[in-house]
């Protein structure tokens, strides 16, 4: 095999992709310790929810289960700079969605809801954009990706994830202008998660 080969670049990828594994195994004990029993870990979605949850959780398994057989497909892998960013990129994802958990705590529920006690959040991340945690969630996906040094993967993560999360967050703004005093204002001067952008 030729050392410049795209199946040498990609055998020699395989601890970067187990640590994009290891990433996701994080990304799935971060949703079982950090968020707080009880509501907030309820998963009995409403009319509200409108499919989102079972949409992301089926989209996240197929990402992840058809990886490995992408990455064998005969492409030239990506740059080797790659996989160390998506590694930084999936720890950041990680970080992020853990200080978001922590700063809504019982509001920060696996299925779409709003509670009577339930208030407009304008601190920690919520300062910069109205859903830090469904960007973490997606720089954990897109730092998974790039580990893989395959353009096939990251292609088809992005396509699988990508539409679920945005619906989801459609959903949820339908349902928080509705529901949440002091909501739309918010709306108004945030944006949804890259500032200045959407």
């Amino acid at each position: 095999m030729r050392p410049g080969s795209p199946s040498a670049g990609r055998r020699g990828g395989v601890g970067w992709f187990g640590t994009g594994y290891a990433g996701l195994a994080g990304f799935l004990a971060v949703e079982a310790l950090v968020r707080p029993p009880g509501a907030a870990s309820d998963l009995h979605a409403s009319t509200e929810d409108a499919g989102s949850t079972r949409g992301i959780a089926a989209a996240s398994a197929l990402a992840a289960l058809c990886a490995p057989f992408l990455r064998r497909l005969p492409l030239r892998p990506l740059p080797a700079a790659g996989a160390p960013l998506g590694v930084l990129a999936l720890a950041a994802g990680l970080a992020l969605r853990v200080w978001s958990m922590r700063t809504l705590s019982e509001s920060y529920s696996r299925t779409l809801r709003v509670t009577d006690e339930q208030r407009v959040a304008e601190h920690g991340p919520y300062r910069l954009v109205r859903h830090p945690g469904y960007l973490g969630s997606l720089l954990v996906w897109a730092g998974f990706a790039l580990t893989s040094g395959s353009p096939a993967v990251v292609a088809t993560v992005a396509a699988l994830v990508t539409p679920p999360y945005v619906h989801r967050i459609d959903a949820e703004e339908r349902l928080l202008d509705r529901e949440l005093p002091g909501y739309q204002a918010y709306r108004g001067r945030t944006a949804r998660l890259v500032p200045r952008v959407w």
